[in-house]
C-alpha cells in the first residue's frame, strides 16, 4: 500500500503559504520542523526555514517545505511525495523513477523514522519517496 501526497516548495515562504492554505481549506497543521531542528546541520539552507510541514483538512493532506536550495526550485515547485509501508517495493519503485533520470537524495534512513530517497524522473517530475522503517 501506499499513498500519493503533493508536496510543495516555496523558497522562503512556506510559514506564510501554510498559514493561508489553513485558513483557505479550514485546515490544521499536522507537523512543522524547521532546519535548525535537524541533527546534522544541512548545507544551503536558512536554519529558520521549515524543512517539512503536514497540512490536513477533512478532504485533502498538503506537504509543504520552503525547500534546500533556490534553484532546485526554479523551474518546479511541487514534488510527489509516496509513502509506503513496503520497504522491497520501495526499492523497486525508486530504481524505477531513477532509470533514465536522476537521483537527488538516494535511498537513506532517516532522523524522523523512515527510509527516504528523493529522485527527479526522467520527465522531470520529482518525487519522494518515504517509507516505515520497523
Amino acid at each position: 500500500m501506499f499513498i500519493l501526497t503533493p508536496y510543495i516548495f516555496f523558497s522562503g515562504r512556506c510559514e506564510q503559504a501554510l498559514d493561508f492554505y489553513c485558513q483557505c481549506f479550514d485546515g490544521h497543521v499536522l507537523t512543522k520542523r524547521y532546519f535548525h531542528e535537524a541533527p546534522q546541520l544541512i548545507k544551503g539552507v536558512n536554519p529558520n526555514w521549515i524543512m517539512h510541514a503536514e497540512l490536513v483538512t477533512q478532504h485533502m493532506k498538503l506537504m509543504l517545505s520552503d525547500g534546500i536550495a533556490t534553484q532546485e526550485l526554479k523551474d518546479n515547485q511541487i514534488a510527489l511525495s509516496v509513502v509506503m509501508d513496503d520497504i522491497d517495493r520501495q526499492l523497486v519503485l525508486f530504481e524505477q523513477l531513477a532509470e533514465q533520470g536522476k537521483v537527488m537524495m538516494p535511498l537513506e534512513d532517516t532522523f524522523w523514522g523512515t527510509r527516504c530517497g528523493k529522485v527527479e524522473d526522467q520527465f522531470g517530475v520529482r518525487w519522494i519517496i518515504n517509507c516505515e522503517v520497523c
